[in-house]
């Protein structure tokens, strides 16, 4: 089999927060980030959201050495694969999802 991806995937288990759907008909969601790359990311969520839907994620970066603050990362994309996972209190799916934009924000920081 060959490798389709096209950049490295890094994991990153944390909480995330998932828009999906139109902009008339938005569902809003809490999920957890399995993993992310320069390209996309795959999440783990309760909800099914089918391939070709639009979705917004947003996630926050803990402070570190050499960043003291925080920072906001959201992404906009579409749903490209769900993968149905066995889940303990129900079905849980595996969501990946391309990233046509990331934006990062540093809460405090105004633009100039």
């Amino acid at each position: 089999m060959t490798e389709r991806r096209r950049a490295h995937r890094y994991e990153l288990f944390m909480p995330l927060q998932v828009m999906a759907g139109t902009s008339h008909f938005p569902m809003a969601h809490s999920a957890h980030l399995r993993d992310i790359s320069t390209h996309g990311v795959y999440f783990i969520s309760e909800k099914s959201i089918s391939p070709g839907t639009a979705v917004d994620v947003t996630f926050t970066l803990p402070p570190e050495r050499g960043r003291p603050e925080s920072v906001i990362v959201r992404g906009s994309g579409r749903a490209i694969r769900l993968d149905r996972l066995p889940g303990d209190s129900g079905p849980l799916f595996g969501v990946a999802a391309a990233i046509n934009r990331f934006d990062f924000i540093q809460p405090g920081r105004r633009a100039a």
